[in-house]
């Protein structure tokens, strides 16, 4: 038996105490709660990130339709014999503006987009009205986000909204 400072007896223990385990559990815990939610908030953020490509990658198309469209022959009836003519701005504005929902302006600027982006982003969208664009990415992330195609008013090229 050991005598401390004071003169009192102390027993020499060969363990850990009650207390000290459950002091040591706690703070691994503490610190696996830490590790967990940052590796979930960064899956939050990578979905983030990717919506926001896709956006930038559809508004990109979009864009180069519209500059690919403008001066070149359009003859949107090929059986009218009337000769068709070079294309405005304003007509271009106007067949975008004529396809009315997202997933026909989508069809639109299609040859600008590959493959797999396209069928990925018809595949996903569930809106019957097909004006809420969705990828995998974007129904993940919360709060679900989607692209949306509105009219084009003039001005600059039409824009690509990633909503809410």
């Amino acid at each position: 038996m050991k005598i401390n400072i004071l003169g009192q007896s102390r027993r020499q223990s060969k363990g850990f105490s009650l207390v000290e385990v459950l002091v040591v559990i706690a703070i691994i815990s503490i610190l696996a709660t830490l590790v967990i939610s940052s590796f979930s908030n960064a899956a939050q953020d990578s979905r983030e990130i990717m919506a926001r490509q896709q956006q930038a990658v559809v508004q990109s198309a979009v864009s180069n339709w519209v500059a690919s469209e403008v001066g070149t022959f359009y003859d949107p009836d090929p059986s009218d014999t009337t000769p068709g003519r070079f294309q405005s701005i304003g007509d271009v504005l106007s067949r975008y503006n004529a396809a009315s929902t997202g997933l026909a302006r989508l069809a639109l600027v299609r040859a600008y987009l590959d493959d797999s982006t396209y069928s990925h982003i018809t595949n996903n969208t569930t809106d019957p009205a097909g004006n809420q664009l969705k990828s995998g990415a974007m129904t993940k992330v919360t709060p679900q986000r989607y692209l949306q195609m509105p009219n084009w008013v003039g001005g600059s090229y039409p824009k690509v909204e990633l909503l809410p």
